[in-house]
C-alpha cells in the first residue's frame, strides 16, 4: 500500500516514520524543506501534494485544524462550518474517495513511540481497512461512529481532561 502523508510537524513526523518502520511505502510533503529532507533520509519519496493524491492508494494529513485539511484536501479554503469533517467526506465522496475522520490523543512522546490513541469516525468498513496502518502509528484505534465522531469524541476527551485539571488545581 502507498500511503500518502501531509504535515510534518511535531505529531506528523514521528508518525510517518513509524509507518516507515512498519514496512509501508511512505511519500510526504510538508511546508517544511527540512522535515521532508529528513523523512527523505530515512527512506520516504517526497511529492508535492498533487502528485501524492494521484499516487498513493491512501492520503494521511496531521495538520492543525479542520480548514488546513479541507485546503490540502479540496484545494482552497471556504467559509468555516461547524462540521467540517461532513462536508470533506461529502465532497470527497462524489469523487469516490473514502474518508476516516481520525485525531489522536497522546501528544509528541505519544507519537514518537508509536503508542498515539485514535478516535475515528467513518464507515466501519473503511475503518476496518485502514485500522492496520493506524496501528502502525498508535497502540488504540477506535471506531467511534459515522464521520464526524472522531471529532466529537475528540473534544469530550479534552474536556474531560481540561475537567479533571482543574479539579486538581482546585484540589491543590
Amino acid at each position: 500500500m502507498k500511503i500518502g502523508f501531509i504535515g510534518l510537524g511535531i505529531m506528523g513526523r514521528p508518525m510517518a516514520k513509524n509507518l516507515l518502520k512498519a514496512g509501508y511505502d511512505v511519500t510526504v510533503d510538508s511546508h517544511s524543506p527540512a522535515a521532508a529532507a529528513e523523512l527523505e533520509a530515512c527512506g520516504a519519496k517526497v511529492a508535492d501534494q498533487p502528485t501524492i493524491g494521484s499516487t498513493c492508494d491512501l492520503v494521511l494529513t496531521m495538520l492543525p485544524n479542520a480548514p488546513q485539511v479541507k485546503q490540502v484536501m479540496l484545494g482552497g479554503l471556504g467559509p468555516t462550518q461547524d462540521d467540517l469533517s461532513k462536508e470533506i467526506a461529502a465532497e470527497l465522496a462524489a469523487r469516490s474517495i473514502q474518508m476516516l475522520d481520525a485525531p489522536v490523543s497522546g501528544g509528541e512522546p505519544k507519537a514518537i513511540d508509536g503508542t498515539l490513541s485514535f478516535m475515528v469516525g467513518g464507515e466501519e468498513e473503511v475503518f476496518n481497512t485502514f485500522k492496520p496502518v493506524l496501528l502502525a502509528m498508535g497502540s488504540s484505534a477506535v471506531r467511534c461512529g459515522g464521520i464526524g465522531a472522531g471529532n466529537t469524541t475528540k473534544l469530550a476527551n479534552q474536556i474531560i481532561v481540561a475537567a479533571n485539571i482543574q479539579a486538581v488545581a482546585e484540589a491543590l
